[in-house]
């Protein structure tokens, strides 16, 4: 049978989750669009009955048709309405507005530009933005002179994209996260917190929420990074980082995306969200 709002059929060969857990939470609770092995659109129709948001992956830039077709973009933006949930877009991670070489600063800018242009019907509640550090040295002089190439490179996108500061979320990454405050208090900027980021290289969880508690509108959970499978299960998640992060999520009312990227992962982790905000 096919949605006559949306024009899509609800028939795919995949197993549902068990049951909703929208509106269940005092925050939303999301994934990524990337739950079942097929594209975009069938995921989020997939999903859309069960989750308050989807984390929509836009992660490479080139060529242009990695990016979701409009069609799907326009299917997708009916099924938010329909379905009543939000979206998140996290921005291409294959390039780096960041990047030493002013070309392919201009490049990164243009092709992110290029993504939050087709994804703009969807209306996100915010845009997921990397900002990698790719230096060679941590001294203070280095880690300066990529802050303000940062924050150039920063008003440059928010100019050519015209998206509201507010709705951008940088990312931590894998370098020190008070790295990132004055790029947040420059350009008064989100800050998507990811956990499992703070977790596999030995920083504080409490010390960082803390410090961006006023600017965080996105958290990514998962149990931690396995090698060679990537982002595991909450049910993986170790027993001492769980005080931590469930003072966190009680202390939290925007969007937490549960980042794993299968349904066996997706059914074992909110069971265990669920005893986490308890």
């Amino acid at each position: 049978m096919t949605d006559r709002k949306t024009g899509i059929s609800g028939q795919y060969p995949y197993t549902p989750l068990a049951r909703s857990y929208k509106n269940q939470f005092g925050f939303s609770v999301a994934c990524p669009s990337f739950i079942y092995p097929d594209h975009i659109l069938p995921n989020v129709s997939m999903l859309a009955p069960f989750m308050d948001e989807i984390e929509v992956l836009v992660f490479e830039s080139a060529p242009a048709d990695n990016l979701p077709p409009q069609d799907d973009i326009r299917q997708m933006a009916a099924l938010a309405e329909n379905q009543q949930i939000s979206y998140n877009v996290h921005l291409p991670t294959d390039v780096n507005i960041t990047d030493a070489d002013p070309a392919r600063r201009k490049q990164a800018i243009e092709r992110i530009v290029a993504a939050a242009d087709r994804a703009r019907p969807l209306a996100p509640v915010t845009w997921t933005l990397h900002l990698p550090f790719e230096e060679n040295s941590t001294d203070a002089a280095t880690v300066q002179k990529w802050q303000k190439r940062a924050i150039d490179a920063l008003k440059r996108l928010l100019t050519k994209s015209q998206i509201d500061p507010r709705h951008i979320s940088i990312e931590n990454l894998d370098y020190p996260p008070g790295w990132m405050e004055p790029l947040a208090d420059a350009m008064d900027l989100s800050v998507c917190l990811d956990i499992g980021h703070l977790m596999e290289h030995g920083f504080d969880l409490m010390e960082t929420f803390e410090l961006f508690r006023r600017r965080i509108t996105i958290l990514h959970l998962y149990g931690g990074v396995a090698a060679g499978r990537g982002h595991m299960g909450l049910d993986c998640l170790e027993a001492r980082h769980m005080p931590a992060v469930s003072q966190i999520l009680n202390g939290f009312n925007g969007t937490v995306s549960l980042e794993v990227f299968s349904l066996k992962d997706l059914s074992k982790s909110l069971p265990v969200l669920e005893r986490l905000v308890s």
